[in-house]
């Protein structure tokens, strides 16, 4: 048996398996999809075991395609990075970078300052994944996650790569005028609220504010919930109901008066955000440069958290 073709197939076979349909996964081999099911055909007939579960509309692992998938997959991802890491020697930008992190840090922090560097560097794969939730980096296998400074392990590395996060509340002229502003935080009670949830067990219905510099919750109603901070935005500047967002968020809208802001003189402020990764994380030149680039720019080291 030829030891190339059994590494290709063995390849194609993981890249079928993890995007669920041959046409996808022809498109990321370049080749044709009928192409790639007769060498999952053929790769079955000489393994002497079915390895994929073929319909018209998808493609999923028998349990013995599992379990070479899940024993093969880390292979070549390590094959990759190992291929990566030279250019620890050349000069080329090139690599592979995948980032965890919640919503407003991917719009307001990453976005806008790698945009033109991903442009610059046409060989560096970005990969950004949105998640509101906690993530184990190391055994999700990103590089980077971001979150705040105190919700991050002892064991690894962070970086600032924001000033603090201020919140406030707001609502359109239009909700403001049908249905009058709030005046005392009691006040929002009465008042459509809308709220995020970073996940389905939490709703952050309980606005924070500081009052004669003590703490002070106020639960409001959940009149609308959604999980993205963007559309907790859109619905305020639609005027569906009130919303407490982190200022940089809404700062645009403020300025030009499509939102209107309450309680400026008690809003609570919260610590910055940090890009953070493991300690015994091998850094390639892309992965410094990244780090480089989001850093904050009144920050000048990295530090352990």
């Amino acid at each position: 048996m030829n030891d190339s073709k059994q590494f290709n197939d063995l390849y194609a076979f993981v890249q079928v398996a993890k995007f669920g349909s041959f046409t996808q996964a022809a498109m990321a081999l370049n080749v044709q999809p009928s192409a790639l099911s007769h060498r999952m055909n053929d790769l079955e007939k000489r393994l002497k075991i079915k390895l994929l579960n073929r319909t018209t509309r998808s493609v999923s692992t028998t349990e013995a395609g599992q379990q070479l998938l899940e024993r093969t997959a880390p292979m070549f991802n390590i094959i990759q990075q190992e291929i990566y890491a030279l250019s620890d020697y050349t000069d080329k930008m090139i690599g592979k970078i995948r980032i965890n992190t919640p919503e407003r840090p991917a719009f307001e922090l990453i976005y806008p300052k790698i945009n033109r560097f991903l442009a610059e560097n046409p060989e560096i794969e970005l990969e950004v994944f949105i998640n509101n939730r906690y993530c184990d980096i190391v055994a999700e296998r990103f590089d980077f996650g971001v979150r705040l400074g105190q919700d991050i392990a002892q064991d690894m590395i962070a970086v600032r790569i924001s000033t603090k996060n201020t919140m406030t509340v707001v609502a359109s002229p239009s909700y403001i005028n049908q249905l009058g502003s709030p005046n005392d935080l009691k006040d929002l009670n009465a008042h459509r609220c809308i709220v995020a949830s970073f996940n389905p067990d939490y709703r952050l219905s309980e606005w924070e504010f500081m009052v004669k510099n003590q703490l002070n919750k106020i639960r409001v109603p959940e009149s609308l919930v959604f999980n993205s901070l963007g559309l907790v935005k859109l619905a305020a500047n639609d005027g569906l109901g009130i919303a407490w967002l982190p200022r940089t968020t809404v700062e645009a809208e403020i300025k030009t008066g499509k939102l209107i802001e309450f309680f400026t003189n008690i809003n609570i402020t919260y610590p910055p955000m940090y890009l953070y990764y493991a300690k015994n994380k091998h850094k390639t030149p892309v992965m410094i440069a990244l780090i480089e680039l989001l850093r904050w720019q009144n920050d000048q080291t990295p530090h352990a958290v």
